[in-house]
């Protein structure tokens, strides 16, 4: 005999989106051993002024803001590269942050632009958007049984697949 069951859950996220300021990178930075070194390097707080940049355009962009969201809270619940539930949003492989973020570039200056996709051909976007997406926080609020229904019951040759 086999029994097959469909379940329905929802979960609910809470994503806040913190604005990366001076201040709030300095307090982020404070506690590393080499604080003073990081506060002066010039390269570091260059491409932290990119993606500042590149966080406003991201937030202005709907589309583009609505698939990064999923994308987070996708992660929070599976990280892995071959993950399902990525799949099923359209939000997981190898290049997805490349691929959620290429339309976002072309409102960037050119200079911003160029950086990020020279970072992006050379697979190290993560590395130069870390800040980034450090600044979106996801929380779990709930998570419910909506629906358990019998949708199988018979012996394994009567129920497909």
């Amino acid at each position: 005999m086999e029994l097959k069951k469909q379940l329905r859950m929802t979960l609910d996220f809470m994503v806040s989106v913190n604005e990366i300021t001076d201040e709030s990178l300095r307090q982020y930075y404070r506690p590393f051993i080499n604080y003073e070194e990081l506060v002066g390097d010039v390269e570091l707080w260059t491409n932290i002024g990119r993606q500042v940049r590149l966080q406003r355009v991201l937030l202005e962009d709907d589309e583009a803001l609505r698939r990064f969201l999923t994308y987070v809270v996708v992660n929070e619940v599976d990280s892995s590269l071959d993950s399902r539930l990525g799949e099923v949003f359209s939000v997981s492989g190898e290049c997805i942050e490349e691929e959620i973020f290429e339309p976002v570039f072309s409102c960037l200056g050119e200079e911003d632009a160029r950086y990020f996709r020279e970072v992006s051909q050379d697979g190290a976007l993560w590395e130069n958007v870390e800040v980034l997406s450090r600044s979106f926080v996801v929380s779990w609020t709930s998570a419910s049984l909506e629906e358990l229904r019998a949708v199988a019951i018979g012996s394994p040759e009567d129920v497909a697949a």
